[in-house]
């Protein structure tokens, strides 16, 4: 069985990511929690027939680490943070690979860590 290794942000307790809710419903976290961020105009239109392929929900993640770092400042990360989000990376079984992003299937999820926020950005956490 094939698997990938992908990277995501989301709220651990209600699994939401910043710009839908985990049911897909529009919520915009990244517009109210970053309002100077890289990335809070990067277009992340929901289509029904990918992110909803085979009856299943998919969601969105970043390719690489890099990816996470090019879409989210320091500044950015660090507000995340205090407002719950922390930063995953995932090993999937189900995936579909698009041009910017990854989706993917949490039914298919194999692994999931969470990744200190230093790694990545020159910051540090109050935990």
């Amino acid at each position: 069985m094939k698997t990938k290794i992908i990277y995501r942000i989301e709220n651990p307790t209600d699994k939401n990511g910043m710009w839908y809710d985990k049911d897909g419903e529009p919520k915009k976290q990244i517009h109210i929690l970053c309002p100077n961020g890289i990335d809070k105009n990067l277009p992340m239109p929901k289509n029904l027939e990918l992110h909803r392929k085979d009856g299943e929900e998919w969601f969105s993640a970043g390719k690489s680490i890099e990816n996470m770092n090019t879409w989210f400042s320091a500044e950015d990360a660090l507000s995340l943070y205090e407002n719950g989000f922390r930063l995953f990376k995932f090993e999937v079984n189900m995936w579909q690979e698009l041009e910017y992003e990854i989706l993917f299937c949490k039914k298919g999820i194999i692994s999931k860590v969470e990744i200190p926020l230093h790694e990545v950005w020159d910051i540090k956490v109050k935990v």
